[in-house]
Parts: structure tokens; C-alpha cells; sequence
């Protein structure tokens, strides 16, 4: 699977997350069953035949279907687009490690009565691999989880308590609860790209670990049974490709690895510095009842409104706020996408929990005037439901902004006035 593609902590990097960590899981099972079958290889050593069937079975349990997707993609480079330029580095290519296995387990067969001086390069080589794998690699995931989970709650509980301060807060006050908020916003960030990282991790070593174990171990059957010299002499040419492509894979998932830590320490800098202008564009105002918002409204938003009078729809603004419930008894973090032609979008989140008051930054804009150039444009329709969608949508071309609350003293509130209904969101 191929890198993260956006690490913004929105719904769709939290799906993407998910699905990698069920599929460590569903890798961790078969490494077991595979870790069972070398166990009984190496007990077979002395019983020649017997085990060396039942290794056999285990190893084909393990990575033998050409239509299992988790046994397709162990050992399977990326072909469409050639991302990594594999053809013009002149690599082999296997489609699938599916008949690769099973031209060893053919192998296993043939070779069932010449096992007996194997014990100590099997289990170097397999069971050692193997069990490091498990213990280390995938220990290393269900850890991340657990640290990520630690970091979320502290940096919730932050949060909550930042933006519940009223107005008339001492400024010290405000200055401690934020640098407490950023200290935890820090560590979550990188609790959450330690998990990413080993889960990458993962899937990089899938695509080499396993077929350099098991290719090994075929290369000390060719060295050490003389036994069987002619039958492995002809497998020779292919044990040997298939070790050079485990180490070209080997070496592609190293560079994708550091790719991916360069854009994460980029995306973290970014972030950082967005923060700082952001911190600098908003600031509390004295009177009552109404807040200041960075009056610098990006240059690129003028040409996103420019085109979106041409039919082209881009993306102005996206992050989380905070939205009051339609009882008003709670705020819920909801995730928000700012088109070019004034349609708001923000999407539900299942596992959200109701809280007092809630926070996650978003960069700040000229709301004011955006939304009145917005408000003289023609409304369109949605080609789909929205229910089916997963998500609402509000048409800030007929809606009305209030910089303003009318029954609460929060900091950073404003309200979008819609025919439909009000809307009442939060800030930082």
C-alpha cells in the first residue's frame, strides 16, 4: 500500500489508519499460524518427510492464494504509473508472491527425506525473523495505539479547557491553558505519526521480510544437500531472483520510509509556522460580544473565486470547529471543507463524544468578506443525497454571518444564519 498521501488528522486519515491497523492484525494471525508450521519444520528435521509436509502446508496456509488480497500484496511492487521508476531501473518484477511459495512448497516436497542438517540455519534464518516480527514489529503497532490513545485524551482534556475560559479570563491564565494546549496538541501529533510510522513499517516489511526468510532458507537447502544438488541446481537461477528482488524491495521500502519521515518533519513545520500566523491574525477583542478575526484575506482566495465563476471548484479553507447541537446542550468537533463557489461541508464523526466545549485549530480568513462575495453568487444543487454522502452541506450565498453568540459568553464564537436554520461554531 502506498504511503499516506494526506497527513491532516481528518475522518479520511482516521479511515486509512484503521484499515492498516486491521490488516496488522490479520497479518499478525497468519504470522502465527506460519510461526506454528516452522516450529514443527524444525521438530521434523529428524523426522524427514512428516515435517517437511507439514511446513509445507503451513507455508502455503500462510501466502500461497492468488486472489487473497493480503497474499497479493506481500512481496508486490506498485506497477500502475511505475511510481518508483522500477522499470527504468531495469528491477524484477513478480506479480504476486502466490506462485513463488508455491514453487518452494513443490520444492519441499521433492527434497523430504534431506532436512536433517537444516535445524540450525532454519531457525536463524525463519524462526528468528519470524518471532521478532511478531514481538517487536507488530508489538511495535498495538504500543503506538496505546501511547496515541494516551496522547488523545490528554490533548481532549486540554482542549476542553482552553476553550471553556470566559471572557473576562486573566490574561495569565489564558497564557498558561494555551501553552498546555500546544504542549499536548505536540505530543498527539507525534504519537499519531508514531503509529503511522509503524504501521508503514508493516507494510513496507511485507513486501520483503517473508520472501527473504523463505528464500533464504531455499538458498541453504542448495548449499548444504548435495543429496539433492540436481533438483535444486534447476531452482537455483529463480531462489537467487527472487533474494535480489526481496532486496530491491528492501531498498525501495527504505527510501519510501525516509520519504515519508522528510514529509512528515515538513508537514509538522508547516504546521508549526500556520499556528504562529494564526496565534498572530486572532486576538480577543475588549468589547463585549463580538471577536476580531485577521483581516488579511489569502491573495489566492481572489483567483478561487475568479474561477469558480468558470465551473472549476476548489478547495479555499478546511479543518475542524466547534458546533453547538441543535438542543444546544453540548459542542461537537466536526470536520469542515470551504468550497470556492460559498457550499460549507462538515462531515459527522461516529466516534465523536459530546463534550462541554471543544477545539481543534483551523487557519483563519477573512470571513466577513469571502462570505459576502459568496452571498451574491447564484445557488446550485447537490448531484447526490447527503445522507448517503456522510456528510451537510450549508449554501453561504443565501446564509447570513454573525461574528457573535446571543446566549453565551465563549471566546471565538460566530453563528452562520441559513434559511434553514442557525448555525452556532467556535474557533481558535
Amino acid at each position: 500500500m502506498a504511503a499516506f498521501i494526506k497527513l491532516e488528522d481528518s475522518p479520511m486519515f482516521q479511515n486509512q489508519v484503521s484499515f492498516l491497523e486491521h490488516t496488522a492484525e490479520e497479518v499478525k494471525e497468519r504470522c502465527q499460524t506460519l510461526y506454528i508450521g516452522s516450529k514443527k519444520f524444525l521438530k521434523a528435521l529428524g523426522e524427514a518427510y512428516i515435517g517437511d509436509n507439514s511446513f509445507a502446508a503451513s507455508l502455503e496456509a500462510f501466502g500461497a492464494g492468488q486472489d487473497d488480497p493480503i497474499s497479493v500484496s506481500i512481496g508486490e511492487k506498485e506497477v500502475l504509473g511505475d511510481p518508483f521508476g522500477l522499470q527504468m531501473m531495469n528491477l524484477t518484477w513478480f506479480p504476486f508472491v502466490g506462485p513463488v511459495v508455491s514453487k518452494f512448497i513443490n520444492a519441499f516436497s521433492e527434497l523430504a527425506n534431506f532436512k536433517e542438517m537444516l535445524l540450525s540455519q532454519v531457525e536463524h534464518l525463519l524462526v528468528d525473523r519470524l518471532m521478532h516480527f511478531m514481538d517487536v514489529d507488530l508489538q511495535d503497532v498495538k504500543e503506538s495505539r496505546r501511547q496515541l490513545n494516551l496522547a488523545r485524551y490528554a490533548y481532549d482534556q486540554a482542549r476542553e479547557k482552553f476553550v471553556s475560559l470566559k471572557k473576562n479570563t486573566r490574561g495569565d491564565i489564558v497564557a498558561e491553558l494555551e501553552k498546555d494546549l500546544q504542549n499536548s496538541k505536540s505530543a498527539f501529533e507525534k504519537s499519531r505519526f508514531d503509529l503511522v510510522t509503524a504501521l508503514m513499517n508493516i507494510e513496507a516489511k511485507k513486501k520483503y521480510e517473508f520472501l527473504e526468510s523463505i528464500s533464504a532458507i531455499m538458498d541453504a537447502h542448495l548449499r548444504y544437500f548435495k543429496l539433492g544438488y540436481d533438483l535444486l541446481s534447476q531452482l537455483e537461477p529463480f531462489i537467487h531472483q527472487v533474494l535480489t528482488y526481496a532486496q530491491q524491495s528492501k531498498e525501495l521500502a527504505n527510501v519510501e520510509q525516509d520519504r515519508l519521515e522528510k514529509r512528515i518533519q515538513e508537514f509538522r513545520t508547516k504546521a508549526e509556522i500556520d499556528t504562529l500566523r494564526a496565534s498572530s491574525n486572532i486576538e480577543p477583542s475588549t468589547n463585549a460580544g463580538s471577536i476580531h478575526v485577521g483581516m488579511n484575506l489569502d491573495k489566492n482566495v481572489e483567483a478561487l473565486l475568479q474561477s469558480s465563476t468558470q465551473g472549476e471548484v476548489e478547495t479555499i479553507k478546511q479543518g475542524y470547529l466547534l458546533k453547538r447541537s441543535s438542543s444546544r446542550a453540548d459542542w461537537k468537533r466536526r470536520f469542515f471543507v470551504l468550497d470556492s463557489q460559498g457550499t460549507l461541508y462538515y462531515y459527522g464523526n461516529k466516534d465523536n463524544k459530546p463534550m462541554g466545549s471543544y477545539h481543534q485549530h483551523t487557519a483563519s480568513a477573512d470571513y466577513s468578506n469571502v462570505f459576502a462575495k459568496f452571498r451574491i453568487r447564484h445557488s446550485r444543487s447537490l448531484s447526490f443525497s447527503e445522507e448517503a454522502s456522510g456528510y451537510h452541506t450549508v449554501d453561504l450565498r443565501t446564509s447570513t454571518i454573525k461574528m457573535d453568540t446571543e446566549d453565551t459568553d465563549l471566546r471565538l464564537c460566530f453563528r452562520i444564519i441559513s434559511p434553514l436554520r442557525t448555525y452556532t461554531l467556535q474557533v481558535i
